[in-house]
């Protein structure tokens, strides 16, 4: 199975999507790869928040229809009260096998929506440490800021800002690593994807710390789990 398999069979499991059969397979692959276990749980923490808080209804039949009809009369006045729903037509979604893609962009808007609501959360927290992320040779412009926060039980929470990103180059991704003080082994904690120039991350990281450094890296996508050698921008806490 490639990494992009990999990753659009754990957002099936998480949607609900998957066949019990993939679920096994997902689940038995997580007891032994962390990675895998963390991207699982993150899909699983996403969806979840989004159920909780997003009503699932399908647009209403004719809905296409008056969005053409609205386009054919520009000189219409956009104060118009809008065309109700009939209560039949407003159901829950059915359960159907999405395409893979389509899966694996809804975990990713999922994300997006997550991420966004959660680095709100974080307003009224002071970090633990903070670090000042500076690009790393050919990716000089890459900037950004790191921040530890504490949580309840026995990890801590990384919030990753960075600017000026450039897309990952073709067959690669941007992966990020925590170290922890008097280790010289970094940890990947999670993935980013910059979206105009922009990235962000909000992820648990293991343990409370303290941590050294935090490192954002261009990995292949060949399911190697180790570091590639190769860094896209970094930095020390202070």
């Amino acid at each position: 199975m490639t990494p992009d398999e990999r990753r659009e069979l754990t957002a099936q499991v998480a949607l609900g999507l998957a066949t019990p059969e993939e679920v096994a397979r997902v689940e038995a692959a997580a007891a032994g790869d962390r990675a895998l276990a963390r991207e699982l749980e993150a899909d699983r923490a996403t969806v979840s928040a989004l159920e909780a808080g997003v009503a699932r209804e399908v647009p209403s039949t004719d809905l296409f229809d008056r969005i053409l009809a609205a386009l054919d009369e520009p000189e219409a006045s956009t104060a118009a009260a809008p065309v109700p729903v009939a209560p039949a037509e407003r159901r829950r979604w059915p359960s159907l096998r999405w395409p893979r893609l389509a899966v694996g962009a809804a975990v990713a808007a999922a994300a997006v929506l997550v991420v966004g609501v959660a680095l709100v959360s974080r307003d009224d927290l002071e970090p633990d440490a903070v670090a000042a992320i500076a690009g790393k040779d050919d990716f000089a412009a890459v900037s950004g800021t790191a921040e530890l926060f504490p949580e309840d039980g026995s990890e801590s929470r990384l919030v990753l800002h960075l600017a000026s990103v450039p897309p990952a180059p073709t067959g690669h991704h941007y992966e990020v690593w925590v170290l922890p003080e008097g280790s010289e082994t970094m940890e990947s904690v999670g993935r980013v994807a910059p979206s105009g120039g922009e990235a962000e991350l909000e992820v648990e990281v293991p343990g409370t710390g303290p941590f050294a450094a935090v490192d954002v890296s261009v990995e292949p996508n060949d399911g190697d789990p180790g570091h590639s050698g190769t860094s896209l921008a970094g930095g020390t806490f202070s």
